[in-house]
């Protein structure tokens, strides 16, 4: 599933897609958060922003230490919490006939 984000639409992602036979399935772009690693992401993002501050990042050596470093941080209880809360993201998206317009 992909939400057609040119990262995903490029030419070299759709040849390798093709040459690996993997079939694309839409999804619309605004569609919920059913994928628990979505939110993963997010709690690294933030942890990295409080991290850096306003001080970007400068080479791709330094991005993936601090990649690295953060991704070690995250809880077995931070993954668990995201698992847990899916019940409830797919109730209030059937409650709301669809789309992403909930806080999950």
């Amino acid at each position: 599933m992909e939400d057609n984000t040119p990262s995903h639409n490029s030419d070299l992602t759709n040849l390798e897609r093709r040459k690996e036979g993997i079939e694309k399935v839409t999804w619309p772009a605004n569609s919920p958060d059913f994928n628990p690693i979505e939110h993963i992401w997010r709690l690294m993002k933030m942890r990295i922003l409080c991290r850096c501050g306003s001080e970007r990042i400068q080479t791709p050596a330094e991005m993936k230490m601090v990649l690295q470093e953060e991704w070690l941080k995250i809880t077995i209880e931070e993954i668990n919490h995201e698992i847990v809360k899916l019940p409830d993201i797919m109730v209030q998206c059937l409650a709301k006939k669809g789309g992403n317009n909930f806080q999950a």
